[in-house]
């Protein structure tokens, strides 16, 4: 059927990716029944374009083709075509994703897959120019070819698409289960100190990810076994990060990753997933060290955030992009002119330059642009410098007046709990109330429990995931051991419940969506931790954590079972599974409960909460004295000894045997 509006499907949709490609001449549906009906009718591929609004390759193929008048009438005419939002579908992407490593052994955005009207892939790639040159297949041609085998050789696309089809039910069936490797995080630690940069801090040469979760399991390991040469590499690569272009030393927050070796040119795009991880990352280096830059660059995070990235309703939005006028990062770079005319004191210290401080990613020509930056040695002088704490709003004004990257203002459930519990922590480590009021503020947006994986304005989207309820869940679980408040550990273990009863199978592994979706052609398990933690490692987090609190043999056994789900790919391939082993340590070494046993507001306990919060304990959980049934019907099972001892004291318990009370504090 030929769509004849101005604008297609499109138009009708929430994401802001979805909607950049509204106006597109392709006559585009979004990932629904309607298409894939469609295409059984008319006997047409399905062609599937996956993305996100703050890619920058998937802007260069928009433009290129499905700007594209002849790309675009040969699409509408032989194709039925979708876009998906990666972000908004992580579930369609992760499955898409899998047939593309598969197929290609490679992956990335824009993704382009082929599917019948089963849902079944039959071809997949990623970024295609519009016109082929040299060995480089263009996509005109490549969709003119496929419709070609379509229609001349159908019996081939359908054992294609079966063959695939098995292999993705094969492998959501495999099994992985086994004991973790008693030596697990010597393997960890070890691949860690082989793949070090001495030179520039980070664990590989380029591209340089930040991988905070990966911190933030080298932060445990070195504390555990006193390794202060680990440390220093972890410690090292946190502060070359904030000295580096890959950290916006105008705006604060960090960008997605670093292009070089240095930290210097960063790929421009800034995640929320990144601002709540490395803000958990320096929040637990300053607990260990208590080194005030780490503690700043924690504020810095938040102070972005709320200026660019907090909604009216106070969730947090997704990313910003990387580009703005069709140019990446010029939104980020200054020339030295522009430099001078505010403050010509400060270019040596941000090296900023007449001829640029860097070379075009693409072609390795110099540019005479500059990316602020400071020397690894210097980041301290620049943040005690007087003369930057005073003009550095006049560059954030003067930035202002560019055109911005485009604010995917799309608000998604999983990366807003990463966010609020990121913040949560934050604020009881550095008894910040402001802190702990934006993630309050957040939380409290969310109906309870969250339906749905994404909302804007207020409206539901897409039906909730593992990721959502073990982000989710976790962030009530922060938000209870920093606020006392019941309510929120009440939610943790509502959010808990739902995962046990809708997402996980006989054996205690977790589906990435519950049992009630049917829209996607397999439902798919995952344990690797990515650029950002998976939803089995967070509820691993999550059951280990309530486990302890509630001394609940259904919670602790569950957590055991997220991470030996994956026990033999452990032996494998440990260092992939960071945010898992985090959950791990503590269920290999036990918690510890640290019961408040009085009131919150009392002198006493006051001091003794910003101490303990103030010091690194990562396998602990504060419990608080329960003021109502609710409360106390919770904490039943771990028959804490609150009457055994005087008010306004503190127990510090291991195993559930506690220690003579803390009563006062020198």
């Amino acid at each position: 059927m030929p769509f004849d509006a101005p604008t297609n499907r499109l138009a009708l949709e929430q994401s802001p990716y979805l909607l950049q490609h509204a106006s597109n001449p392709v006559a585009w549906y979004p990932w629904s029944n309607e298409a894939f009906e469609e295409a059984r009718a008319e006997n047409k591929p399905v062609f599937v374009s996956i993305g996100y609004a703050t890619c920058h390759w998937c802007h260069v193929m928009a433009h290129e083709s499905f700007e594209d008048k002849a790309v675009a009438d040969f699409l509408n005419e032989h194709y039925i075509c979708i876009k998906v939002d990666r972000e908004e579908r992580p579930d369609v992407d992760a499955i898409c994703m899998d047939v593309c490593q598969s197929l290609t052994g490679h992956g990335g955005w824009p993704l382009t897959i082929m599917m019948d009207a089963d849902r079944r892939p039959f071809f997949a790639g990623t970024y295609f120019p519009r016109n082929s040159f040299g060995n480089r297949l263009g996509f005109l041609d490549l969709v003119q070819r496929l419709h070609e085998v379509w229609v001349l050789d159908h019996a081939r696309v359908v054992d294609t698409a079966k063959e695939i089809a098995d292999s993705l039910t094969k492998q959501a069936e495999s099994d992985f289960r086994g004991d973790v490797p008693p030596d697990v995080m010597d393997i960890v630690v070890d691949h860690h100190k082989r793949m070090y940069d001495d030179v520039h801090g980070g664990f590989s040469i380029k591209p340089k990810f930040p991988s905070p979760h990966h911190l933030l399991l080298l932060l445990r390991a070195a504390t555990t076994s006193d390794d202060k040469g680990l440390l220093s590499m972890v410690c090292t690569t946190l502060e070359a990060m904030r000295s580096g272009g890959i950290y916006d030393q105008v705006g604060y927050g960090f960008h997605r990753y670093s292009t070089d070796r240095e930290w210097l040119v960063p790929h421009f795009e800034k995640m929320l997933y990144d601002q709540a991880m490395m803000m958990m990352a320096y929040t637990e280096a300053w607990q260990i060290t208590h080194d005030e830059v780490y503690k700043r660059v924690v504020l810095e995070i938040a102070e972005y955030l709320q200026r660019e990235m907090t909604d009216v309703s106070g969730a947090f939005y997704s990313a910003q992009d990387a580009d703005s006028e069709g140019e990446e990062g010029k939104y980020y770079i200054w020339s030295e002119q522009e430099w001078k005319d505010v403050s010509p004191e400060l270019t040596a210290l941000l090296n900023i330059r007449a001829d640029g401080n860097f070379h075009d990613e693409a072609t390795g020509d110099p540019s005479t642009s500059n990316i602020p930056h400071v020397d690894l040695g210097s980041l301290r002088a620049l943040l005690s410098n007087d003369e930057w704490s005073s003009v550095r709003p006049q560059f954030l004004a003067r930035r202002a007046e560019r055109v911005p990257p485009l604010t995917d203002d799309k608000i998604l459930t999983d990366w807003n709990g990463l966010m609020i519990g990121a913040l949560a922590r934050a604020g009881r480590a550095f008894n910040e109330s402001p802190l702990t009021a934006l993630a309050e503020r957040a939380y409290r947006s969310f109906t309870h429990p969250v339906m749905f994986h994404r909302l804007r304005n207020g409206q539901a989207a897409v039906e909730s995931m593992l990721d959502d309820h073990a982000m989710m869940g976790w962030a009530g679980l922060e938000l209870y051991q920093t606020t006392g408040e019941t309510q929120f550990l009440r939610d943790a273990l509502d959010y808990a419940d739902i995962i046990l009863d809708r997402f996980s199978d006989e054996n205690g592994a977790l589906f990435t969506v519950s049992r009630d979706v049917t829209d996607v052609p397999v439902r798919q398990k995952h344990g690797y931790d990515g650029a950002y933690p998976c939803g089995n490692s967070m509820s691993a987090l999550l059951f280990a954590g309530i486990g302890a609190i509630t001394n609940s043999r259904t919670y602790r056994e569950a957590a055991h079972a997220c991470v030996r789900t994956y026990g033999t790919q452990l032996s494998r391939s440990a260092p992939g599974f960071c945010m898992l082993l985090c959950a791990w340590d503590t269920l290999a070494n036990g918690s510890t409960e640290i019961v408040i046993n009085g009131a919150k507001d009392s002198s006493f306990i006051t001091k003794a909460r910003t101490f303990i919060s103030s010091t690194y304990r990562p396998r602990s959980y504060i419990i608080y004295r329960p003021v109502d049934e609710q409360g106390a019907s919770l904490l039943r099972e771990a028959s804490y000894p609150f009457d055994a001892y005087p008010e306004n004291s503190v127990l510090v318990c291991n195993d559930y045997v506690c220690d003579l009370p803390l009563t006062g504090m020198t």
